[in-house]
């Protein structure tokens, strides 16, 4: 999950318990929904990657990593032996780069490595996001108001009569993409955080464990 409960619930300002598995329940749903629009994992993990001379039609001086920001790389093999040679890194972007060119008297290329945020440290416009959308589930939940709406929802009530839920939402942003009904009117915050890496239909890059 990109926050923890104890963070969400701090922001609501929640000190019950009584909300406690549907919060998790969202936070992790978001989460995924994040992820999943942003084509990258945040947290930390270790990752194998391999990429195959034969992919490539001249020898690359670049190579990406998939997953990033990068902490350690832990192991590099050319072939099937391990060098201490370590590429040239920027941890940032996850981009290895090497003094001469890539693949010179190997074919394959594996790096182990660890790459992500810890949840302590996912980018502020990332927790705001997960913080935001617990906020409209959790007002929604403790209102009434059926969870299966938009982003945007008003009651109209008339006294001693009835109450209409009217959905604002699904605007132009929201209905662009398919998560837009989960992230709402957050998908221009996350277009900056959003992968232009693909594990699939990109050769250098598709063999990630």
């Amino acid at each position: 999950m990109l926050a923890t409960l104890a963070e969400v619930k701090s922001y609501l300002g929640e000190t019950t318990t009584t909300y406690d598995a549907f919060l998790t329940q969202q936070i992790t749903m978001i989460s995924e929904a994040i992820e999943q629009y942003c084509q990258r994992t945040f947290l930390e993990d270790t990752y194998v990657q391999t990429y195959y001379k034969d992919d490539f039609t001249t020898l690359p001086a670049k190579l990406p990593l998939y997953h990033y920001p990068v902490a350690t790389i832990s192991q590099v093999k050319q072939d099937d032996a391990i060098v201490t040679e370590v590429p040239r890194l920027h941890k940032p972007t996850g981009m290895m780069v090497s003094a001469d060119r890539f693949f010179l008297g190997y074919k394959t290329l594996e790096i182990t490595y660890t790459a992500g945020f810890l949840v302590a440290d996912v980018p502020s416009p990332i927790k705001n996001v997960v913080y935001a959308l617990c906020e409209e589930k959790y007002n929604r939940k403790k209102s009434g108001i059926s969870l299966n709406f938009g982003s945007d929802v008003q009651r109209i009530s008339i006294a001693g009569s009835i109450s209409i839920d009217y959905d604002y939402s699904l605007n132009n942003n929201e209905r662009a993409n398919g998560l837009g009904t989960i992230l709402g009117s957050h998908l221009n915050v996350l277009d900056a955080y959003r992968s232009e890496r693909r594990l699939m239909g990109s050769s250098v890059m598709a063999f990630v464990e």
